[in-house]
């Protein structure tokens, strides 16, 4: 890598600092795909137009289907019927005509945990650091809005390294993000802080304490921006927990390339998760186990297909399916050549 290419992307760096700096994080599919995209010219920079041509012929569909999925879990919040403080209640129905559920999650919560709620076992037992934040709070919010972050830096990376295992993180992630919207739609369920605010939790109150961190690290501007995210957000999409879904996609999908010493250290990032999104009032444990599900499914019919291909019908040529991701998984994607690279599989 050259000169031109190193000094772009030092600037880069240093823009992106102070932008976060003052105006917070980047939570948001657009904010993060702009910067994204601008990050990744950078690294075309010395490789000729086509280079970067084909890296937004790669990125543009991937992302504007996620941000279809965006617009679909907002209209997925769309119900008719009763509303307590402005929130759907149980029994209002949604654009599909399916009910909301929001005592079923505590019931089956309860019979797990022996007549329990673990959100509020946790927030009791922590009741000091619930009205005041403690020090350990900054890692159980910085792991909750990891999860807008996770997902599309991974897939930068693996497009840098990778061609093929970049094509196969996007193909995973649409599947996750298509069957969350429609679980959402045929099963739309309340998260512990709406049921409890709207009196579906008897006892404690569950809090909502995702956003907790900030006050300790004085980072106001993160705090806003998380708070704007939640505020557009569908607050009735609970099952499953897209946040568990996603922690448990990404040690899956580099779970059989890394060192075996390496695993048990990936596994502490779904393990926070679990324990962040429970304390702090976002999802039950029955919605973390349907995420750790979902993204199993995912993660076996991957590795199923990467063996034994689906082939199109012979008229259209018989080519495998996913046969691509059989290469090696460092085939490098920008080559150090001073001319344009293939970035794009034909």
């Amino acid at each position: 890598m050259g000169h031109r290419p190193l000094g772009a992307l030092g600037l880069y760096a240093a823009v992106l600092v102070a932008f976060c700096a003052t105006w917070g994080v980047p939570m948001d599919r657009v904010g993060l795909t702009l910067w994204i995209i601008a990050g990744l010219s950078a690294v075309c920079i010395g490789k000729g137009w086509l280079a970067w041509g084909r890296m937004m012929l790669d990125w543009l569909p991937f992302q504007g289907i996620l941000l279809a999925y965006d617009y679909s879990y907002g209209a997925a919040s769309h119900f008719t019927g009763g509303l307590i403080a402005g929130f759907p209640q149980e029994g209002a129905h949604n654009s599909v005509g399916m009910p909301l559920h929001a005592s079923f999650p505590v019931d089956v919560d309860r019979w797990l945990f022996g007549g329990n709620l673990p959100n509020q076992w946790l927030q009791q037992h922590l009741s000091g650091a619930v009205h005041q934040a403690p020090w350990w709070s900054v890692f159980v919010t910085l792991c909750y809005c990891s999860h807008f972050m996770v997902s599309p830096i991974v897939a930068a990376v693996l497009w840098i390294r990778s061609r093929d295992r970049f094509r196969a993180w996007a193909a995973l992630l649409v599947g996750l993000a298509v069957a969350g919207i429609t679980t959402y739609f045929l099963f739309p369920m309340s998260p512990p802080w709406l049921a409890s605010q709207q009196g579906y939790i008897h006892g404690p109150e569950v809090l909502r304490l995702s956003g907790q961190g900030w006050s300790w690290l004085d980072f106001h501007g993160a705090a806003q921006v998380l708070g704007d995210a939640q505020d557009r957000s569908n607050p009735v999409a609970a099952m499953p927990s897209l946040h568990m879904a996603t922690a448990t996609l990404v040690i899956g999908f580099f779970w059989f390339s890394v060192r075996r010493w390496v695993r048990p250290l990936l596994l502490l990032y779904p393990a926070l998760m679990a324990f962040s999104l429970v304390y702090s009032g976002e999802h039950y444990v029955i919605d973390e186990i349907a995420g750790v599900v979902y993204a199993l499914v995912l993660l076996t019919a991957w590795r199923v297909l990467r063996r034994r291909p689906l082939h199109l019908p012979r008229r259209l040529g018989g080519v495998g399916i996913l046969a691509s991701w059989k290469v090696p998984d460092r085939q490098a994607l920008l080559d150090p050549a001073d001319r344009p690279v293939d970035v794009v599989q034909h």
